[in-house]
């Protein structure tokens, strides 16, 4: 089999994001034969964020279902917001419901396990061409558009007849409780909502807001610091989960101050 390098000077780096250590290890030796050598597997989204702002890939490949508190989706929307990095989805859920999460992401494809050599192979080969073509300008939307970024930098919030607006940058946190959420703003404004906290989150720019617990979702922007066990909103404070902690961590700019 003959590879297409897709007008690269060098093959492309590669990054799996797998928790199944079998599946990662039979991708990786799939790529190897296809003559992408240059690749590293993660297991999750922590350990895939820390590798994409060391060794920027040129794309991921992505399980839908990784462990931990961020599934694979949550991670593509935060690569493709943050980092504008193409990836192809990896799963064996080909349900509407999953299919219409992941497509907001604008992933380059899907790889549906169980899958053949053949797949991966196409699927790769596709996907590295697309992501040329569009960044020449022969693509009709650009690989890093954001879908909550046209031209709108606010949600609508509906009370009886009235849709009273949110902008984003005053939207300060989320709360859950139950089967309802509260959303807080800045000038004192909160509203209840029946919804889940990932329905609303799914609805809001995901370079711009992050969960940080099971029922916390901050805007990044209004973070003022972070301890081990809170994010600070000024005076305010909301619980940062344990296993959250390091995830949005990674995501930040730091620096060590003496």
């Amino acid at each position: 089999m003959s590879l297409i390098t897709n007008d690269y000077t060098s093959l492309p780096r590669i990054l799996i994001v797998e928790d199944e250590p079998f599946i990662a290890e039979n991708l990786q030796e799939m790529l190897s034969i296809f003559g992408y050598e240059d690749t590293e597997i993660a297991n999750s989204a922590n350990q895939a964020i820390k590798a994409i702002k060391t060794s920027r890939p040129d794309m991921v490949l992505l399980d839908v279902k990784i462990k931990g508190d961020q599934d694979g989706i949550e991670l593509g929307g935060i690569i493709q917001n943050q980092y504008q990095i193409p990836f192809l989805y990896i799963t064996s859920y080909s349900d509407k419901e999953t299919v219409n999460r992941a497509k907001h992401t604008h992933p380059l494809g899907f790889i549906v396990k169980p899958f053949t050599k053949d797949d991966v192979y196409a699927a790769i080969e596709v996907a590295l061409y697309n992501k040329g073509r569009i960044a020449s300008g022969g693509g009709k939307n650009s690989v890093n558009e954001n879908p909550n970024a046209n031209s709108n930098d606010s949600i609508f919030v509906k009370k009886k007849t009235l849709l009273e607006k949110v902008k984003y940058e005053n939207l300060l946190w989320i709360e859950a409780d139950g089967n309802h959420i509260t959303i807080h703003v800045d000038d004192g404004r909160s509203y209840t909502i029946r919804k889940s906290l990932k329905e609303i989150t799914d609805k809001l720019p995901k370079d711009r807001f992050l969960r940080v617990h099971k029922s916390f979702v901050v805007q990044v922007d209004a973070v003022t610091a972070i301890d081990s066990s809170n994010v600070h909103m000024g005076d305010r404070k909301i619980p940062i989960g344990r296993s959250y902690y390091n995830a949005f961590t990674a995501t930040l700019n730091t620096i060590s101050a003496s």
